[in-house]
């Protein structure tokens, strides 16, 4: 294994890092103040890793993590969480998967190697797979029930914008899970895709670093890659612009989602802070909403979606919102800026928060700093106008004229009657 080093400071805070001599990385931020512990593991598996019948299958093996593992069951591991007041969840991402448990000081030898455990020896059961399909499936229908026609900026705006397989399909999963999964399935995936070597071990906390680094990497010893690496081929390719019509029994007004290509997200460069700047001037607006990027800002460092989701009835193309963004009067685009950072602030306003983005920084960028980079590159300018407006004004003409896909959701006919 590498020695610790510092690896900078995040408001203040060291950020110690060592790797293992199989590739794991390990990164202890240390917060003399933090009441609790929160550890954040994530691996560089994400949805568009899924292969063609592969669909919705990461998002199945982040509940089964959940399930029992080789070593305990999942009543076994919720009892002692649950008698040590902590808190844990997962996410599937489309490039990442990460998993987190908050608790006690003083906890992290049991929270590290209960994530390690869990996360990299599911035990993966038929009965269990069963079980969280229908699970799956549901947490797709409530998630989708709410929206007018069913109709969200993903999965529906990405089926359009991409005609690759990695960008554009459905990685949520479904019912139709069962016809395609089994046991055997899942484990080849989990292999391929949840890798040690590629892992990034987290936990903020007020313990010694260099004890907390050892701490993380006990866990890891005796694990190992369980099948040799796959290269990832992502040809992303773009369908082009498109614009479509869907008449909804369950829609009661008329709504337009529109998405376009967003900036990029590996660093905090003046394209992605114009981005963050515009989707906030037009989330102030009445009946509109917007995001510079499809799950937020930072999810993704490429092939990202601004999205525009227009509820205001009134049939103005995007492009011509966009266009507007570039005569906003001052007071409004430094309140927007303003706005913009408290947003990107949130990623790191709590120890948990805190934990699970330098997780996904250090995945997917390499550095555990972006986040705070960031929010601090847009807080130095935010109250100045004559630096926000040529980022706001190359935001608003680069989104305005890029090919973008649109679609409007409206009340059938019968409802209009």
């Amino acid at each position: 294994m590498t020695t610790p080093t510092i690896l900078g400071t995040l408001d203040g805070r060291a950020v110690h890092g060592m790797q293992l001599d199989r590739g794991t990385q390990l990164i202890a931020v240390h917060d003399p103040s933090a009441r609790i512990l929160s550890v954040s593991l994530g691996v560089p598996a994400g949805m568009r890793h899924e292969r063609p019948g592969e669909e919705g299958m990461l998002h199945l093996l982040e509940h089964m993590v959940y399930q029992d593992s080789e070593n305990t069951t999942a009543s076994e591991r919720q009892a002692s969480v649950q008698k040590a007041g902590g808190i844990l969840g997962g996410n599937t991402h489309m490039d990442y998967s990460e998993f987190y448990e908050s608790g006690p000081t003083g906890h992290l030898e049991q929270i590290s190697r209960r994530l390690v455990e869990q996360v990299f020896q599911p035990a993966l059961t038929q009965e269990q797979i069963a079980e969280q399909i229908d699970a799956v499936a549901t947490e797709r229908a409530q998630r989708l029930a709410p929206a007018p026609g069913g109709i969200l900026p993903w999965p529906h705006l990405t089926a359009q914008y991409w005609a690759d397989h990695a960008n554009g399909h459905d990685g949520t999963g479904d019912r139709d899970l069962a016809s395609r999964v089994t046991s055997e399935k899942l484990h080849a995936l989990h292999r391929r895709l949840y890798r040690p070597s590629g892992a990034v071990l987290t936990a903020v906390t007020s313990e010694d670093p260099l004890k907390t680094l050892r701490f993380l990497a006990a866990p890891f010893s005796g694990i190992s890659d369980q099948a040799p690496v796959v290269p990832v081929v992502q040809e992303s390719v773009r369908r082009g612009g498109s614009a479509s019509r869907i008449c909804s029994g369950g829609a009661t007004s008329t709504r337009l989602l529109s998405a376009t290509a967003a900036a990029l997200g590996h660093s905090a460069g003046p394209d992605l802070l114009g981005d963050l700047v515009a989707a906030e001037l037009l989330s102030q607006q009445d009946g509109l909403d917007a995001s510079a990027g499809l799950f937020g800002p930072g999810d993704l460092t490429r092939d990202d979606l601004f999205v525009l989701v227009d509820d205001t009835g009134q049939a103005i193309d995007p492009s011509e919102r966009f266009r507007a963004l570039a005569i906003a009067d001052d007071a409004v685009m430094i309140l927007a800026a303003l706005r913009a950072v408290l947003r990107m602030e949130r990623f790191t306003h709590d120890d948990q928060r805190l934990a699970r983005t330098v997780t996904r920084d250090v995945l997917l960028r390499g550095t555990p700093t972006f986040a705070v980079e960031l929010a601090d590159t847009l807080a130095k300018i935010s109250d100045d106008a004559t630096r926000l407006r040529p980022l706001v004004t190359a935001a608003a003409w680069r989104l305005a004229e890029q090919e973008s896909v649109s679609v409007i959701v409206q009340p059938s006919e019968e409802v209009l009657r």
